[in-house]
């Protein structure tokens, strides 16, 4: 019981901090699905096209590093993913579109079709604001921190990677417990960010 109640205060305290930006001018780029947590919850249409869709860590950390001259790349799709377990008989590409933007992929896992990804693709993309980019990497299950720092990179200020290693300390990086290896579906589970790292005063004090 105390259990529940305290997600529910959590989430309620997630939301309640997240409206303040609700006239708050920001892009998030981010490798999974847990960006449009944000959008959703200020009712806000995307200006992103990292929504509905996921990169594995290593190709998400190299999109970052040259974030300009990936988004000029058109989408390729492919028919087998080289990661495992993505590359498995009926898993990835045998479920959902996996494209690749130069060597870097793509795994569509909310789209229907290649058709339905690169439209969402082309008309959320063409709405991003390069003056207000912010980059989100979820570091789900085990991450090399050498793919940390490279997602980190120079000016890490605008930047934010979750993980599950307690006593990592390097910039830009926030540790979410967890007992188990993957770290679960922080899209739904946001109730465990409160307390931890609050997305306004992030990007409230980088505007």
């Amino acid at each position: 019981m105390l259990h529940k109640l305290k997600r529910r205060i959590n989430r309620w305290r997630f939301k309640s901090s997240v409206r303040r930006l609700r006239n708050t001018e920001f892009c998030l780029i981010s490798n999974n699905c847990f960006g449009s947590r944000i959008y959703k919850t200020l009712g806000r249409e995307y200006n992103t096209p990292f929504a509905g869709l996921f990169l594995m860590p290593e190709c998400f950390a190299k999109l970052v590093a040259d974030f300009d001259t990936y988004m000029e790349k058109e989408i390729v799709f492919i028919t087998k993913s080289k990661y495992p377990p993505h590359d498995e008989p009926g898993r990835g590409a045998d479920q959902y579109p996996v494209g690749l933007l130069g060597e870097l992929e793509l795994h569509f896992v909310h789209y229907k079709s290649e058709q339905h990804a690169q439209e969402a693709w082309e008309r959320r993309k063409a709405r991003i604001n390069r003056k207000h980019l912010y980059f989100i990497l979820i570091a789900n299950g085990p991450c090399d921190e050498n793919v940390m720092a490279q997602f980190a990179g120079e000016n890490p200020r605008n930047k934010v990677c979750f993980h599950r290693k307690k006593n990592l300390n390097m910039p830009a990086c926030v540790y979410i417990p967890s007992e188990v290896e993957d770290m679960g579906n922080l899209y739904s589970q946001y109730q465990r960010f409160v307390g931890r790292f609050d997305f306004s005063d992030w990007i409230i004090g980088k505007c």
